[in-house]
């Protein structure tokens, strides 16, 4: 699985009365913003407030907005499926049910950080380019397993992870060149672009032409819970089948309705 978007765009897949959350905080984050400005002015306060500062605010809203909603389908898992199923009893559920389970994370491949450290099976970059913010996604297929061993495959392809991006810090040279993958966004490629023309014309680099990121990366060992749809897929690596039979695994995927929702219990979700 490979995703790369806009910021703002990042929660649209959430259900509607999700969304409506996420907008009532933004809402509510501006009437503050506006009030305060308006009183200061009825004080006789010097405010100035320039686009730039805008934008950083507008930036700072929306990522409290994106938390709170985050927040919230974490707390409610378990409501969004039927319930919370053991991975042991998962082959009675139907195909085509909508799970809850909790498990460790297994890797059969995984994908490389692309700002340093261990790689995992689910990368999540969110980059700032100048006033533009957008966020890239790799993740590949891997298994979830429980403390007995018992193990479910989990299908990446069309997966969201829950998890909030951290404070992004300025990017040096290697760093910023790693974000190529950024590139397929016109606005992103238009900002290295430039920056690679001014370096070569060897001017000076103004704070506007500074990349800023944070990445997140789920790995094997890590603990989640995940909501999918209940699937099954051929896996030629079973032993516990019948001669003859067809090696059958069960999966989690991400359905019309519902994508596969990833949520890391604890606190290791940044690199």
């Amino acid at each position: 699985m490979r995703r790369l978007l806009l910021a703002k765009h990042d929660l649209d897949w959430l259900p509607r009365r999700y969304r409506y959350v996420r907008g009532a905080v933004m809402g509510s984050f501006w009437t503050v913003i506006g009030g305060s400005l308006i009183a200061a002015t009825v004080w006789g306060a010097h405010v100035f407030v320039m686009g730039k500062g805008l934008v950083v605010i507008g930036t700072g809203g929306q990522l409290l907005a994106d938390r709170v909603a985050k927040r919230i389908v974490r707390g409610r898992l378990g409501k969004l499926a039927s319930g919370k199923v053991d991975l042991a009893r998962l082959s009675n559920s139907e195909d085509g049910d909508l799970v809850h389970l909790r498990g460790t994370v297994r890797a059969l491949e995984q994908v490389p950080a692309l700002l340093g450290g261990a790689p995992g099976v689910y990368r999540r970059v969110r980059a700032s380019f100048a006033e533009m913010q957008a966020i890239e996604e790799v993740a590949v297929d891997f298994q979830l397993v429980d403390a007995d061993g018992n193990a479910i495959g989990i299908e990446t392809e069309g997966a969201r992870w829950l998890v909030n991006d951290g404070k992004q810090v300025k990017l040096g040279e290697v760093e910023i060149e790693a974000l190529a993958p950024f590139a397929a966004l016109a606005p992103a490629r238009t900002f290295l672009e430039r920056r690679r023309d001014r370096i070569a014309r060897g001017k000076r680099l103004s704070a506007s032409h500074q990349a800023r990121a944070v990445e997140a990366m789920l790995r094997p060992g890590d603990e989640v819970e995940v909501v999918g749809y209940k699937s099954r897929k051929v896996d030629l690596a079973m032993a516990d089948r019948m001669f003859r039979e067809t090696p059958m695994r069960a999966t989690l995927r991400a359905g019309k309705d519902l994508p596969l929702i990833i949520s890391t219990v604890g606190k290791r979700e940044h690199a």
